[in-house]
């Protein structure tokens, strides 16, 4: 069985690192963020439609779904579609039905949410939207994990910090996995 966490966090509170740290530790795979690479090639004046963001959303399932497939026990997601649904809020208020309905079932898709604290520098290139935004999206991510009783851990400090924050949690997670999965007499 293949146990999935997905990375949380506003832009560059790194999600990527991370996810891809600990793919190389545990020799898996880590599923990066299409979001990033098809808005650098398709956005206009800064944005999406609508219809691009459920693109995005789906792709990224469909990608994790592929990745799923050839991991090694764990499988890192550097997003999810709830990710594409905030910044649809963001940009356009009211996001396509069909994405709110990707969002509400990403919950069910991992074992593990991680929410990527912003204690580390704001990377400011290009294609991020500014540190204020930042701040922001962190506030309204935490924020909706807690109203939505969504369980998560957040990780801080350094990546040698954040991977071994995230070792342990997948330990005590494994340590629950098994003791539901044993059989009782």
């Amino acid at each position: 069985m293949i146990q999935k966490v997905v990375f949380l966090g506003a832009p560059s509170t790194g999600k990527s690192t991370l996810s891809e740290a600990l793919a190389d530790r545990l020799n898996t795979l880590s599923v990066t963020e299409y979001g990033r690479e098809y808005w650098i090639e398709h956005q206009v004046d800064r944005r999406l439609t609508p219809e691009q963001l459920l693109h995005i959303a789906q792709v990224q399932n469909q990608w994790e779904d592929e990745a799923e497939q050839k991991a090694q026990h764990y499988l890192f997601c550097d997003t999810n579609a709830f990710t594409t649904w905030h910044f649809a809020c963001h940009y356009h208020t009211t996001p396509l039905p069909e994405l709110t309905k990707l969002a509400h079932a990403s919950w069910q898709r991992y074992d593990l949410v991680v929410l990527c604290d912003n204690d580390i520098p704001y990377d400011d290139t290009w294609e991020r939207s500014g540190d204020a935004n930042r701040s922001e999206f962190q506030q309204f991510l935490e924020q909706y994990l807690i109203t939505h009783g969504i369980h998560f851990i957040t990780v801080s400090g350094t990546v040698k910090s954040r991977v071994t924050q995230v070792l342990s949690a997948l330990d005590s997670l494994t340590s629950r996995l098994n003791k539901t999965a044993s059989p009782v007499c």
